[in-house]
């Protein structure tokens, strides 16, 4: 038998919820999990935190008094599975969280969710970067039990949000989210946003390729379903930091994300995190952004690195020696 209209309310049901920004958004989530004082959060080895800001994604979790663990990433913020397993078996595991940095999705994202359902962890993906990757491509957030995104780094308004799968949704009753006051993310054609994005990461990979001596991209090309928040490079030879100053001073909106990781990620457990959070810089490929943009972009790097723009040099300088502090 078949109805006129579909009638299964839960059938591709997706509950959304709205907050002031996403760190509130996991912070009512964790609060909604009610999570025992032996059970614990396990977060990827790589989380920034500034000045200005805290950190969106840990904080939470120190505010609520949770336990926590991290599991490693390699240079390139890939999952190292074999440390993500070991992390799971060693503890009462209730949550993982997985990030989906820049809006890209871990070559080991299906596996690392087996890994989760296999030892009982429920998993919380961080779409914070990868609202479009999952809403439009499809490439992730489809597998957990939630994600939470933060709108306004994808989009020129505020707020967060919060999805569930419809079973935990009940969790909620009673606890209203915050007043959605914002302008709705559903008043913009996510597709064609995604297109441009897409569009502007491949130009601006192709119009970096000539300075490959002192810049390469963290990723490659976006796969399938893949839509950047930024496009991460990493640099080689030369201060980040002026880097970042001489950019911005050109015109040029670059911001280093995770610059700075918390305290509780050290350099001696987790070397390669902060190896990456002294290199990386994230270069703007945004709806904004048209192609001469991006060519402008890629020739006032080339200036720097011929020596035309003043940049000092990272070779033999300490961590921090630039004259000053990268904001949030």
């Amino acid at each position: 038998m078949i109805e006129k209209t579909a009638t299964i309310i839960d059938r591709f049901r997706r509950p959304l919820r709205y907050y002031y920004n996403a760190r509130s958004a996991f912070k009512s989530l964790l609060a909604a999990l009610n999570l025992r004082s032996e059970q614990s959060v396990l977060l990827p080895a790589y989380i920034g935190w500034s000045a200005n800001e805290g950190s969106g994604v840990f904080d939470p979790i120190a505010e609520l008094g949770l336990r926590f663990d991290f599991y490693r990433l390699d240079e390139s913020l890939h999952i190292d599975l074999d440390h993500l397993e070991s992390r799971l078996r060693a503890g009462n595991v209730k949550v993982l969280v997985l990030i989906h940095y820049f809006g890209y999705v871990d070559p080991q994202y299906r596996r690392a969710v087996e890994l989760a359902r296999r030892y009982g962890a429920l998993v919380v993906e961080d779409e914070a970067h990868a609202l479009f990757s999952d809403w439009v491509g499809r490439a992730c957030g489809r597998l957990g039990d939630a994600a939470i995104f933060s709108l306004h780094k994808m989009l020129p308004i505020p707020g967060g949000m919060l999805a569930v799968a419809p079973r935990y949704e009940e969790l909620f009753n009673g606890d209203k989210s915050e007043p959605n006051s914002f302008s709705s993310p559903w008043n913009y054609d996510f597709h064609a946003i995604a297109q441009r994005r897409r569009e502007n990461a491949r130009h601006l990979t192709d119009a970096l390729k000539p300075l490959a001596e002192h810049v390469t991209p963290l990723r490659p090309t976006p796969a399938d379903g893949e839509v950047p928040q930024t496009l991460p490079v990493m640099i080689h030879g030369h201060s980040r930091d002026a880097l970042y100053f001489a950019l911005n001073e050109a015109g040029f909106g670059a911001v280093s994300l995770y610059h700075t990781m918390i305290p509780q990620i050290t350099e001696a457990q987790f070397p390669d995190a902060h190896r990456v959070s002294r290199r990386i810089l994230n270069l703007p490929i945004h709806q904004d952004v048209e192609p001469a943009h991006l060519d402008a972009l890629a020739a006032v790097l080339s200036d720097i690195f011929e020596g035309h723009r003043v940049c000092q040099p990272l070779i033999g300088a300490p961590r921090g020696a630039s004259a000053r502090k990268i904001p949030a």
